[in-house]
């Protein structure tokens, strides 16, 4: 598939959200943002994570150690939270269950429509081929058009299982299936793209 043109003077900016920012968010961030670094070279993406949990706690070891076999260095990760500052300048949300999408909606209805689980995403965006010269922000947005919040609610949506607490067998199984949309969700996102001709920051501090 060719690539599409976007805003080249943009960095792309991405966000993954789980419950407490601990385990499912820091690892798909890893994820994708090094598949998204090896497909559109470094910069031109940016991938961050949020929570809805306390701040400024690690990674589970789990989650570290998960990505430490994958040489992605997790390590020095502290969960944010979710917040409007932090989810209006997102070009995609990808959350790891519908709840979170429903959380974010409260904080900000225009980041809602650029809301959804990563498996959700997946579905949607193998569904529909971003017309020629979409950006990615309006890409999800129209992705997301005509869907209530009631349909939303008592709809079937597919989440990201919570590997928290559970034993290596499972967890690793976990880390591989969520390894495996990291790699779908990067591919459809680097179609819809061309590499920026120039940073631009994506900072929570």
């Amino acid at each position: 598939m060719p690539t599409r043109t976007s805003r080249r003077d943009d960095v792309l900016k991405i966000l993954t959200v789980c419950s407490h920012n601990r385990t499912r968010s820091v690892m798909t961030m890893a994820m994708l943002q090094s598949d998204l670094d090896a497909r559109l070279g470094r910069g031109a993406a940016i991938v961050r994570s949020l929570g809805f949990g306390p701040p400024d706690l690690p990674s589970i070891p789990d989650a570290v150690a998960a990505m430490a076999r994958r040489d992605l260095d997790t390590s020095g990760h502290r969960s944010r939270q979710v917040t409007e500052r932090h989810v209006e300048p997102a070009d995609l949300i990808l959350t790891s269950e519908r709840d979170h999408v429903i959380k974010i909606a409260a904080v900000s209805q225009s980041a809602y429509g650029r809301s959804m689980t990563m498996p959700e995403f997946l579905q949607l965006a193998s569904l529909h081929e971003p017309p020629p010269g979409v950006d990615l922000r309006d890409w999800a947005t129209e992705l997301t058009v005509g869907r209530t919040a009631r349909d939303y609610i008592s709809g079937d949506v597919t989440e990201i299982f919570d590997p928290t607490g559970s034993s290596p067998r499972t967890f690793e199984k976990s880390v591989v299936e969520m390894e495996e949309m990291c790699t779908r969700a990067a591919a459809l996102i680097a179609a819809v793209v061309d590499a920026p001709s120039a940073p631009n920051r994506f900072d929570f501090d």
